[in-house]
């Protein structure tokens, strides 16, 4: 069944594609400039989700799974009482957000030194936000979906704002270890 794109989908699939070619150079510079293991894993592993998001858009895997969702709901004769499974979860998705940031900065700032490893950490808190949205998107409770979805567009701020960061960091630490080289 082909599936019916937006300009707006096709779009961030080109963004993702972007940042999968800008980790893969940072993956590769890091392995050429003898960097430690993690960073080149870091890397290659960020491109490997970019690539992932991409297969997950062009596929409407997210429609799929948030569909398939309401209609396990609807089987279960659970649509009417689906508040008060999506509340605990999203509450959830929140909490591990909130924990996740709060390791990562504590992270960052304890241990993480050097401009090389700071872009590397912002990449990575790039990535959580994808996964937050992602999570926030299939969930679909309906006050947040006001907030993703209403007149601020908080979604492809979020989803746009994360890739860039993402992007950012990699070309920004590809240029960091090529010039101490």
């Amino acid at each position: 069944m082909p599936f019916a794109h937006s300009i707006l989908s096709l779009s961030a699939s080109g963004l993702y594609f972007c940042v999968i070619v800008a980790c893969l150079a940072a993956t590769l510079t890091a392995h050429r400039a003898r960097q430690l293991p993690r960073h080149v894993w870091h890397w290659l592993l960020l491109a490997l989700f970019f690539a992932v998001l991409i297969a997950l858009r062009l596929l409407n895997v997210e429609d799929s799974l948030r569909n398939a969702l309401r209609a396990a709901l609807r089987a279960e004769d659970s649509y009417q009482e689906r508040r008060e499974i999506q509340g605990p979860i999203i509450a959830t998705i929140v909490l591990l957000a909130g924990a996740g940031t709060l390791a990562l900065h504590y992270r960052t700032m304890r241990y993480v030194r050097g401009r090389r490893n700071v872009a590397r950490m912002a990449a990575l808190w790039g990535a959580m936000a994808m996964l937050c949205l992602i999570g926030l998107r299939i969930i679909s409770l309906h006050s947040v979906d006001a907030l993703l979805y209403g007149a601020a567009k908080l979604n492809w701020i979020i989803d746009i704002g994360a890739s860039l960061t993402v992007l950012g960091a990699a070309i920004y630490y590809t240029w960091l270890v090529r010039r101490q080289g």
